[in-house]
């Protein structure tokens, strides 16, 4: 229940039901007094309609839709007799009125701005007028007398109710000002210019037909000669609000982005205007004026989408390198949904533009949704599978990971798919599926320690005693290299509480990434060598720098070996001949 109903006012609706109350009283009256004051009460009720529409006190029908489509459907039905296909036709007919008359209502309703005209107020009501005089005589024949009377009472009914909602619009129509704010443009009388200007050109062409046609030329050619500079300054508007941004250069390739859709929409509205006055008084064609509506919508979206993509990245960009709590991957997928979002609802848009009726659409997808489903199952599968890779943090935008066949540097997680460049510099298209559902292998969620592993090979001819020493000069060296990790090294301090509490629950090394281990042993006694084992960690985890130690590390242990006078095995193999052949 509206506001209005509640502080014991009326609405549209309901002073629209006295007004009909009023003539159907009125048709029964002959005395002239009782006349006189339902035309008094009915001048009230109308003048308290127009405050009711610039007031918006126009009370939603939700159900008026779902009526009108039930009987649509109740009449397409051929089990119904005569008689109720034709009540059923005079109700249906009546809804469809009242439909007409409240979308008028609400229309006006949000006209009421300061650059609404005269000129749009009186199409829009003479639109709803014809709409509702169109008439659709209903057959009696076939139907029995008290039939037959019922439904003549029923369409005599309907017929006041009509005139009743064209009495209602065509006082709005005389009273056209009240509807508008008071301002130099609604006060806009495109009526009396015309025809000062007829008279003003020569006798020959005084016909209302060539002024229309010069005021709709010269606007428009107005309008495109200085759409450039209508640019400039809606760029130079647009420019004010962009200082966050530090470069320049980006700043003019935004600008240079979205100064075409900019004069599209320019031109749009110079060829509107042109052709209202062309057709003036009578309004646009509705199919021309939707095709009109289509430009505008597309032009429009194509703004707004170049302004979230230029603007809205560098925000949440900036965002997220002054917050480290903002994962870019989060807000890279929020950008992608934004874009989907903006295109649907300008495909709702264009929908309701062409007359499709956007909310039985919405509702017939919850019929068809198990369909859709079946048919983009993949497409539905990969999309929840990024929103589950986001939540469970498995890697991050440049992260290096391996799963299965799949191994390179993380580029975008997108809603669909994750690109990964490989480190052969091929791009793979990973569907996020295959991600979610895999084992990840993330070599970048490591703090410290990048594993060193190999086997020192020494001859079969070295001792015991050179084995032990060159194990312990080893071991030595590794513990105070400045580039190997050890147990007691200094760590970063934990970044969260949350960590803090887990210490006692979990291990925080293995969970951050921290790897120490140090081991030199004999290992094992090869076919052709004596293999000592070195395995260690380096302090850093970047690839370039762990091979720089790693060299290190190879190259004092040569020293090592040649201090001790040990020698590098190499595979060789012993031959043994049991018995020489005989000599012929």
């Amino acid at each position: 229940m509206s506001l209005i109903v509640f502080l014991g006012g009326k609405d549209f609706y309901e002073l629209t039901q006295e007004v009909i109350n009023i003539n159907k009283f009125s048709q029964d009256q002959t005395s002239a007094q009782a006349l006189i004051r339902a035309s008094q009460k009915k001048e009230a009720l109308m003048k308290k309609i127009i405050t009711s529409i610039v007031d918006g006190e126009i009370a939603p029908f939700e159900t008026l839709n779902q009526s009108i489509n039930e009987l649509e459907n109740a009449l397409s039905s051929t089990m119904q007799n005569p008689y109720s296909t034709a009540i059923n036709s005079l109700i249906l007919q009546e809804l469809k009125s009242k439909k007409a008359l409240v979308e008028c209502a609400q229309t006006l309703s949000k006209r009421n701005h300061f650059f609404t005209t005269h000129l749009q107020v009186k199409g829009e009501i003479e639109q709803t007028i014809k709409a509702i005089t169109e008439e659709n005589p209903i057959s009696t024949k076939g139907l029995k007398p008290q039939e037959a009377k019922e439904v003549e009472e029923k369409q005599q009914e309907l017929e006041i109710t009509l005139e009743s909602y064209v009495e209602i619009l065509n006082f709005l129509k005389s009273r056209i000002d009240l509807l508008l704010p008071k301002s130099i443009w609604s006060s806009f009388d495109l009526g009396v210019i015309l025809d000062k200007t007829v008279k003003l050109l020569p006798e020959k062409i005084q016909y209302p037909a060539v002024v229309k046609l010069i005021f709709s030329v010269v606007i428009f050619l107005a309008f495109f000669f200085v759409r450039h500079l209508i640019a400039r300054i809606l760029l130079k508007s647009i420019s004010l609000f962009s200082k966050f941004l530090e470069s320049k250069i980006v700043q003019e390739q935004i600008k240079e982005q979205i100064a075409t859709p900019i004069l599209w929409l320019i031109l749009l509205i110079s060829f509107n205007l042109s052709l209202d006055i062309l057709v003036y008084p009578n309004p646009v064609s509705p199919k021309l004026k939707m095709w009109v509506n289509a430009c505008f919508i597309l032009s429009l979206t194509w703004l707004i989408i170049l302004l979230f993509k230029g603007y809205g990245t560098a925000i949440l960009g900036g965002l997220a390198q002054r917050n480290n709590s903002f994962r870019r991957e989060v807000i890279n997928l929020l950008l992608k949904v934004t874009y989907f979002f903006i295109v649907v609802i300008a495909i709702l848009v264009l929908l309701k533009n062409f007359g499709f009726n956007v909310s039985a659409l919405i509702a017939s997808l919850g019929i068809g949704g198990l369909a859709v489903a079946f048919a983009v199952k993949d497409v539905l599968a990969n999309f929840f599978a990024s929103v589950v890779l986001l939540f469970d943090n498995s890697f991050n935008q440049g992260d290096w990971i391996v799963c299965g066949d799949v191994e390179g540097t993380v580029v975008e997680i997108g809603l669909r798919r994750t690109t990964v460049r490989t480190f052969d510099n091929a791009m793979l298209f990973v569907p996020n599926s295959l991600l979610a559902n895999g084992s990840v292998r993330n070599w970048n969620r490591r703090k410290r320690g990048r594993r060193i592993r190999f086997q020192v090979g020494l001859t079969y001819s070295s001792t015991p005693e050179q084995i032990k020493a060159c194990i312990r000069d080893i071991q030595l060296m590794l513990l105070h290299h400045p580039q190997i990790a050890k147990a007691d090294d200094e760590k970063q301090p934990l970044s969260h509480y949350e960590l803090d509490l887990k210490s006692s629950i979990i291990s925080l090394d293995d969970l951050l990434g921290y790897k120490s281990n140090l081991f030199v042993v004999l290992d094992e006694f090869a076919g052709s060598s004596i293999n000592i084992l070195v395995y260690c960690f380096s302090k850093t985890t970047n690839w370039g720098e762990w091979l720089d130690v790693r060299q290190d590390v190879m190259l004092k242990i040569m020293e090592i070996l040649d201090k001790h006078n040990l020698s590098f095995a190499f595979p060789s193999q012993s031959l043994y001949i049991e018995k020489m052949p005989n000599q012929a």
